[in-house]
Parts: C-alpha cells; sequence; structure tokens
C-alpha cells in the first residue's frame, strides 16, 4: 500500500483549546484500553498474530489502528505521524524508545506499520468483536428509546475497490463493479451490529442471510420469538417458510410480481372525521396464501398477513418535496395492530442510518490497504470504533454516540496519562464565602473601564476583568493586573436539571 499525506509530526493541540475535553472520557478510555490488552493479547495467540515479530506486538498494532479510527485523518500516513504525540498511548502500548523514553516519534516505522496491515491476520482485531458485543449486549442500556428489544434488521453495503490495485478480487467484467460487500445483522435497541459477512460481489444478499442466520442452528435458535426486518433483497417463499420454521416472525414489503389468494379482509379502524390520522393511514388488512401451487421450487404459505397503508413523510422530508408513500407490508404477526405492522417495517431505516454512519463519520471506506487481510482489518477497526462510541456513551450517561463523542474521543488520545495518579474529582466542592463582603480582598472597585466576564467550567463559575488570565483569588494582586473570583456551587441534587 501507498500512503500519501503529511509526513513529520502533528503539534499538540492544548487541553484550553479543545472543547470539551472530558476528564471522565479520558479516564475511562485509559481503563478502556487495559481491559482490551489481555482481550487482544488472547485473540493474537488464536490467530498466531505475533509470529516473527518480537518487537511490534498486536496490542501496540491495535492501538496505532485506534487511534487511526478515532482521529478522523485522512490518510494511515497522517495518523502515523500524529499519533507520535500521544505519549501516554505510546507509554500504554511499549512503542516508546526505552533508552530515550523522553524521545520524540514512535517505536515502529511507517513502512513497518503499513506491512503489518498486510500480514498480520485480521483475525486478531476480529477475534474482539465478540467480547464487546458482549459487553454491549450486558449493559442492558437502551441507545434509542422507543424501539421494541425483539426488532432486527438486516441489510448489506458496498465498498468498490480496483482491480488494479486488489487483482485478488473475481473479475466478471462487463457491468460487474469489482468490490466486497459487509453484511451485517443490527439490533437498532442497542445500537448494536450482531452478526458480520465480508464476502465479495459473487455472493448476494439472500445467499448471506442463509449462511448467517438460517444455516447456523445456533444463530437460528438465539432469535426465536424474535422479529426479523429486511428489505426486497432477502425476499423468498422458501427463506420465509424455514424462518416460520424456526419460530422467527419476519417483516418485508410484498414483492410486486408475487402471486397471493385473499383468504379474509379483516376491518380496519377509520379515523374519527375531524381528527388528524396520523402519518401512517391503513387501507387495507388481510389475511392471505402467499405463493403459487405452479411454481415447484416456492413455497405456498398460507396465514399470512397483508398490510396496506399510506405513509406521509416527516415534516422535515415534506419541505423537501417528499410525497406519500404507499407500502404493502407482509408479516406472520398477528398480535400487533395495523399501523404497528407498517411502522416495524419503517424501523428498518435504521439500518440504513447505521450503515451511513460507519461510512461517514466512521470511515469505513477509508482502507489500511488494497490486499484481502488489508479490507478485512479495515472492516473490523470500524465495527470495533462503533463499539467503543456506544461503550463510551454507556460510561457517560449519554443516550446514544454521536459524532461529537467521536470527536472527543480523539482528542482525549493526547492526554491519555495525564491525571493516571491523581485521586478523583469530589462530585460537589463548597467552598467558604466571605460575610459582609460582595467580593473577596483584592481587586479595585469596578470602574466604568473595566469589563467584568463569566466564565463557565462545569459547575464553577469565574469572574475576571477584560485584561483576561485568572488569578489566584487568596493572593492580593498589584494595581492593574488581571484579578479572578471563583465561585464553586454543589451539584445539584439527582434526578433535577443542572441549572446550566
Amino acid at each position: 500500500m501507498t500512503a500519501r499525506g503529511c509526513s513529520g509530526s502533528v503539534a499538540r493541540v492544548p487541553k484550553s483549546a479543545q472543547p470539551s475535553l472530558n476528564r471522565q472520557l479520558r479516564r475511562w478510555l485509559a481503563a478502556e484500553l487495559r481491559r482490551l490488552r489481555p482481550e487482544i493479547a488472547a485473540s493474537a495467540r488464536r490467530a498466531d498474530a505475533n509470529r516473527y515479530r518480537k518487537h511490534f506486538t498486536a496490542f501496540a498494532h491495535a492501538c496505532l489502528l485506534i487511534f487511526h479510527g478515532l482521529s478522523g485523518l485522512d490518510s494511515l500516513r497522517q495518523s502515523f505521524a500524529a499519533v507520535a504525540a500521544c505519549r501516554g498511548l505510546m507509554d500504554l502500548a511499549d512503542l516508546t524508545d526505552a533508552d530515550d523514553p523522553s524521545a520524540e516519534g514512535v517505536g515502529v516505522s511507517f513502512s513497518n506499520y503499513a506491512s503489518a496491515n498486510t500480514s498480520r491476520p485480521a483475525a486478531f482485531l476480529a477475534g474482539i468483536i465478540p467480547y464487546l458485543v458482549g459487553r454491549v449486549r450486558d449493559s442492558g442500556q437502551a441507545a434509542q428509546a422507543g424501539l421494541p428489544a425483539d426488532l432486527h434488521l438486516f441489510d448489506s453495503t458496498f465498498l468498490r475497490l480496483s482491480l488494479v490495485l486488489s487483482p485478488w478480487l473475481p473479475n466478471a467484467g462487463g457491468s460487474d463493479v469489482p468490490g466486497v460487500r459487509l453484511h451485517v445483522g443490527y439490533t437498532p435497541f442497542l445500537d448494536l451490529p450482531e452478526t458480520f459477512l465480508i464476502t465479495d460481489t459473487r455472493t448476494g444478499d439472500r445467499q448471506a442471510f442463509d449462511q448467517v442466520v438460517l444455516d447456523d442452528p445456533s444463530r437460528l435458535a438465539s432469535l426465536k420469538g424474535q422479529t426479523v426486518a429486511f428489505d426486497l433483497g432477502f425476499y423468498g417463499h422458501a427463506r420465509f417458510a424455514r424462518l416460520r420454521q424456526g419460530q422467527v416472525h419476519w417483516v418485508t414489503r410484498l414483492h410486486p410480481q408475487a402471486s397471493y389468494q385473499l383468504e379474509e379482509n379483516r376491518p380496519v379502524q377509520l379515523p374519527l372525521p375531524g381528527l388528524y390520522p396520523g402519518r401512517i393511514q391503513v387501507q387495507s388488512d388481510q389475511r392471505i396464501t402467499l405463493g403459487s401451487a405452479n411454481n415447484p421450487d416456492g413455497a405456498t404459505l398460507s396465514g399470512l398477513r397483508l398490510v396496506v397503508a399510506q405513509v406521509d413523510p416527516l415534516p422535515k422530508a415534506a419541505r423537501r418535496g417528499a410525497k406519500s408513500v404507499v407500502y404493502k407490508i407482509i408479516t406472520d404477526r398477528w398480535d400487533l395492530a395495523a399501523a404497528d405492522v407498517i411502522q416495524l417495517y419503517l424501523w428498518r431505516w435504521g439500518i440504513e442510518l447505521f450503515l451511513r454512519w460507519l461510512k461517514s463519520h466512521v470511515h469505513l471506506p477509508r482502507l489500511l490497504g488494497y490486499s484481502r487481510n488489508a479490507v478485512e482489518l479495515t472492516v473490523w477497526l470500524a465495527i470495533m470504533t462503533h463499539l467503543l462510541s456506544v461503550l463510551a456513551a454507556f460510561a457517560l450517561g449519554r443516550s446514544r454516540r454521536s459524532p461529537a463523542l467521536l470527536r472527543q474521543l480523539a482528542w482525549a488520545l493526547p492526554h491519555l496519562g495525564e491525571d493516571w495518579d491523581e485521586p478523583p474529582a469530589p462530585a460537589a466542592v463548597q467552598l467558604a464565602l466571605p460575610e459582609n463582603e460582595a467580593l473577596p480582598r483584592g481587586p479595585p472597585s469596578p470602574t466604568a473601564n473595566t469589563i467584568w466576564t463569566f466564565v463557565s467550567t462545569g459547575y464553577t463559575y469565574y469572574v475576571s476583568d477584560s485584561i483576561g488570565g485568572l488569578g489566584n483569588p487568596s493572593a492580593p494582586a498589584a494595581q492593574g493586573e488581571p484579578w479572578t473570583w471563583r465561585l464553586t456551587f454543589p451539584l445539584p441534587a439527582p434526578g433535577r436539571g443542572s441549572g446550566r
């Protein structure tokens, strides 16, 4: 691989110039990297990833990759140049010079780093994905409140590659576009991708779903009583029959060319006159038999449900000119209202947003190389970065991950280790205020030429003059020097607003 970008070291940004640099986040990230160390070592032993490597271990390689995934820099060379400023990360990964720990630079060359992305088995990083997935699942925290916990979504995304740089790809010629496809099973309630399969263009969505779910007895058993939602790319009557046999519910669109026979028209609750019917307006609710007995390769499924409804666009989409869409949804669930069946399918859009998140914010298309191993390593790094962002959101008490949280994680990396030995900050501090004085002694009385400003940092409020700078309120200030008065208020009671 030829990495192109800036060379040399990237200047470290002072903490004062980094918005929302959170000490709690830094400590969580440092503890998380320590927790991952034995897991990465065990995965590297299973994949034999440290063979012929005495100094550049799998954990050190993973630390560099994590920095690359979180930094958002355009190229591998740029992230390698910038990682030298992360002294705490370099110490943790044992990449500092043993003879001179204060020396600048990384204890491995860029050529060795880029070569390892091709030669070190990608399985060493893939091996810790189940551990992180289990951590997210065991947390039990809902990343998206209001979604059903038993809903699972399936879809895939495509990464286009060049046959010149990736000659290992199959070349079908003609209109075939070379590349790889990532098939994902996603649980929106936890914001959790649970199943993954990387294939070339010869494997479609149907074959990948059969391989990941239907041909895996343990996975199929884990979905018993759950609901899967997918688009027409997974459509197949025989596939629906196998899901029904495994007692797995499903929701999808009716194929335009599918044949069915009507068994029963069910009553539909019409909206009350003069009231807004809502975004989902059910037109019909029917019991059908899907399939034709004349098709020897298909299956005939009786007792299915067909719900037809008109769905209005969301207000933001409507302002852009979006029109109402009529959906014909088939399912085997009879315990839901007709509008809820339509809503189940509309929630399928969550996996589209997840795949967009991987490509736009986690930078999945930013490849580590063009070999088969480097492409797989790129995919596992993107999944790992997403899982770390979900765990960080849970640790900080946030509702879900966000692009801002990814930036905060990147800003925290250069400051790892700065406060490892410091005692944790108290939950609340109350400073004694002087009695019968509006301000402590020291500053001159405000004049017409003095501008007082308030600067808020957490629950600490600083009052300073226009000269700037934070002084020591206990030390007298000379005439004309900047002076500061600080008030620290206790944290609010649990369950009440912060007041900020």
